[in-house]
Protein backbone atom coordinates (compact mmCIF):
# COMPACT_ATOMS: atom_id res chain seq x y z
CA UNK A 1 0.00 0.00 0.00
CA UNK A 2 1.34 3.41 -0.94
CA UNK A 3 1.15 6.00 1.80
CA UNK A 4 -0.77 9.08 0.72
CA UNK A 5 0.74 11.33 3.38
CA UNK A 6 2.59 11.03 6.63
CA UNK A 7 1.41 9.71 9.92
CA UNK A 8 0.08 11.80 12.77
CA UNK A 9 2.96 13.71 14.31
CA UNK A 10 3.22 14.49 18.04
CA UNK A 11 1.48 17.84 17.48
CA UNK A 12 -1.53 16.02 15.96
CA UNK A 13 -2.08 13.75 18.97
CA UNK A 14 -3.74 16.38 21.23
CA UNK A 15 -6.09 17.20 18.32
CA UNK A 16 -6.89 13.50 17.98
CA UNK A 17 -7.47 13.21 21.74
CA UNK A 18 -9.89 16.17 21.72
CA UNK A 19 -11.80 14.68 18.79
CA UNK A 20 -12.03 11.31 20.58
CA UNK A 21 -13.46 13.01 23.68
CA UNK A 22 -15.95 15.12 21.73
CA UNK A 23 -17.17 12.23 19.58
CA UNK A 24 -17.34 9.84 22.52
CA UNK A 25 -19.33 12.26 24.66
CA UNK A 26 -21.76 13.16 21.86
CA UNK A 27 -22.45 9.57 20.84
CA UNK A 28 -22.66 8.26 24.40
CA UNK A 29 -25.26 10.89 25.28
CA UNK A 30 -27.22 10.52 22.04
CA UNK A 31 -27.51 6.75 22.35
CA UNK A 32 -28.01 6.83 26.12
CA UNK A 33 -25.43 4.13 26.58
CA UNK A 34 -25.65 2.66 30.04
CA UNK A 35 -21.97 3.23 30.63
CA UNK A 36 -20.26 5.74 32.88
CA UNK A 37 -18.43 7.20 29.91
CA UNK A 38 -17.31 6.26 26.44
CA UNK A 39 -13.93 5.03 27.72
CA UNK A 40 -15.76 2.00 29.13
CA UNK A 41 -17.32 1.06 25.80
CA UNK A 42 -16.07 -2.17 24.26
CA UNK A 43 -14.19 -0.08 21.70
CA UNK A 44 -10.55 0.53 21.00
CA UNK A 45 -9.55 3.49 18.82
CA UNK A 46 -6.23 3.15 17.03
CA UNK A 47 -4.44 5.05 14.35
CA UNK A 48 -2.14 3.97 11.56
CA UNK A 49 1.11 3.03 13.39
CA UNK A 50 -0.81 0.82 15.83
CA UNK A 51 -2.76 -1.17 13.24
CA UNK A 52 -1.99 -4.70 12.11
CA UNK A 53 -1.59 -5.21 8.33
CA UNK A 54 -4.99 -6.94 8.13
CA UNK A 55 -6.64 -3.91 9.77
CA UNK A 56 -5.68 -1.53 6.97
CA UNK A 57 -8.17 -0.74 4.20
CA UNK A 58 -6.87 1.42 1.34
CA UNK A 59 -8.88 4.32 -0.01
CA UNK A 60 -10.86 5.21 3.11
CA UNK A 61 -10.43 7.42 6.17
CA UNK A 62 -11.50 4.86 8.79
CA UNK A 63 -13.34 1.63 9.47
CA UNK A 64 -14.83 -0.36 12.32
CA UNK A 65 -13.78 -3.94 12.93
CA UNK A 66 -15.66 -6.28 15.23
CA UNK A 67 -13.62 -8.79 17.17
CA UNK A 68 -15.44 -11.85 18.44
CA UNK A 69 -13.87 -13.04 21.65
CA UNK A 70 -13.73 -16.74 22.10
CA UNK A 71 -15.06 -17.74 25.50
CA UNK A 72 -16.64 -20.72 27.15
CA UNK A 73 -19.81 -18.70 27.69
CA UNK A 74 -20.58 -15.88 25.22
CA UNK A 75 -21.86 -13.57 27.96
CA UNK A 76 -18.45 -13.70 29.68
CA UNK A 77 -16.58 -12.09 26.81
CA UNK A 78 -18.65 -9.64 24.76
CA UNK A 79 -17.58 -8.60 21.30
CA UNK A 80 -15.39 -5.56 21.09
CA UNK A 81 -14.86 -3.08 18.31
CA UNK A 82 -11.80 -1.39 16.92
CA UNK A 83 -12.06 1.95 15.19
CA UNK A 84 -9.15 2.08 12.75
CA UNK A 85 -8.04 5.56 11.68
CA UNK A 86 -5.88 5.86 8.59
CA UNK A 87 -3.54 8.80 9.27
CA UNK A 88 -2.16 8.99 5.70
CA UNK A 89 -5.63 9.20 4.14
CA UNK A 90 -6.94 11.61 6.78
CA UNK A 91 -3.95 13.96 6.47
CA UNK A 92 -4.05 13.78 2.67
CA UNK A 93 -7.79 14.62 2.61
CA UNK A 94 -7.32 17.50 5.06
CA UNK A 95 -4.50 18.92 2.91
CA UNK A 96 -6.15 18.32 -0.47
CA UNK A 97 -9.53 19.77 0.55
CA UNK A 98 -8.17 22.46 2.94
CA UNK A 99 -10.12 20.97 5.85
CA UNK A 100 -9.27 21.78 9.45
CA UNK A 101 -7.89 18.57 10.97
CA UNK A 102 -9.88 18.94 14.25
CA UNK A 103 -13.15 19.15 12.30
CA UNK A 104 -12.32 16.23 10.01
CA UNK A 105 -11.30 14.04 12.97
CA UNK A 106 -14.41 15.01 14.95
CA UNK A 107 -16.60 14.00 11.99
CA UNK A 108 -14.78 10.75 11.28
CA UNK A 109 -14.76 9.63 14.91
CA UNK A 110 -18.38 10.63 15.54
CA UNK A 111 -19.40 8.67 12.44
CA UNK A 112 -17.48 5.55 13.46
CA UNK A 113 -18.64 5.75 17.10
CA UNK A 114 -22.25 5.95 15.87
CA UNK A 115 -21.68 2.67 14.04
CA UNK A 116 -20.32 1.14 17.25
CA UNK A 117 -23.24 2.50 19.31
CA UNK A 118 -25.72 1.09 16.79
CA UNK A 119 -24.03 -2.32 17.08
CA UNK A 120 -24.00 -2.17 20.89
CA UNK A 121 -27.69 -1.17 20.93
CA UNK A 122 -28.53 -3.86 18.34
CA UNK A 123 -29.95 -1.20 16.02
CA UNK A 124 -27.91 -2.71 13.22
CA UNK A 125 -26.10 -5.96 12.63
CA UNK A 126 -22.33 -5.99 12.32
CA UNK A 127 -22.51 -8.27 9.30
CA UNK A 128 -24.83 -6.10 7.22
CA UNK A 129 -25.83 -7.36 3.78
CA UNK A 130 -24.09 -5.37 1.00
CA UNK A 131 -27.40 -4.21 -0.51
CA UNK A 132 -28.34 -2.55 2.82
CA UNK A 133 -25.02 -0.82 3.31
CA UNK A 134 -25.81 2.46 1.52
CA UNK A 135 -28.98 2.90 3.62
CA UNK A 136 -26.99 2.39 6.81
CA UNK A 137 -24.25 4.79 5.70
CA UNK A 138 -26.84 7.46 4.81
CA UNK A 139 -28.46 7.05 8.21
CA UNK A 140 -25.14 7.27 10.07
CA UNK A 141 -24.05 10.32 8.04
CA UNK A 142 -27.38 12.01 8.90
CA UNK A 143 -26.94 11.21 12.60
CA UNK A 144 -23.35 12.49 12.47
CA UNK A 145 -24.49 15.77 10.94
CA UNK A 146 -27.20 16.10 13.59
CA UNK A 147 -24.81 15.49 16.49
CA UNK A 148 -22.22 17.95 15.16
CA UNK A 149 -24.74 20.67 14.21
CA UNK A 150 -24.25 23.80 16.26
CA UNK A 151 -20.77 22.81 17.39
CA UNK A 152 -17.97 25.29 16.92
CA UNK A 153 -16.18 23.31 14.21
CA UNK A 154 -14.54 25.51 11.56
CA UNK A 155 -15.11 24.24 8.03
CA UNK A 156 -17.91 21.82 8.96
CA UNK A 157 -20.18 23.10 6.17
CA UNK A 158 -17.50 22.50 3.55
CA UNK A 159 -16.79 19.05 4.95
CA UNK A 160 -20.47 18.10 4.82
CA UNK A 161 -20.63 19.25 1.21
CA UNK A 162 -17.68 16.99 0.32
CA UNK A 163 -19.53 14.01 1.78
CA UNK A 164 -22.72 15.07 -0.06
CA UNK A 165 -20.72 15.05 -3.31
CA UNK A 166 -19.19 11.64 -2.44
CA UNK A 167 -15.70 13.15 -2.63
CA UNK A 168 -14.65 11.59 0.68
CA UNK A 169 -14.99 7.93 1.66
CA UNK A 170 -15.21 7.10 5.33
CA UNK A 171 -15.62 3.36 5.36
CA UNK A 172 -14.55 0.49 3.10
CA UNK A 173 -16.88 -0.59 0.34
CA UNK A 174 -16.86 -4.07 1.82
CA UNK A 175 -19.53 -5.08 4.37
CA UNK A 176 -20.07 -2.55 7.15
CA UNK A 177 -17.63 -4.16 9.55
CA UNK A 178 -15.47 -7.21 9.36
CA UNK A 179 -15.81 -9.91 11.98
CA UNK A 180 -12.53 -11.27 13.26
CA UNK A 181 -12.34 -14.22 15.63
CA UNK A 182 -9.71 -13.88 18.35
Amino acid sequence: MTELAGRFEPEHLPILDQAVHLAGDLVSEAFQLDLTNYRQWPVDTRHYPDLAPDEIAPGVLAQVLCYRRQALFPSQQPDFYRVCLYDPAILEAANRESLPLPTLLAYVLTHEYIHVARFIRFLELVSLEPELRSREESLVHAQTRELLAGRDLPGLGGLLELFNQNRLALDPLDPLARLIER
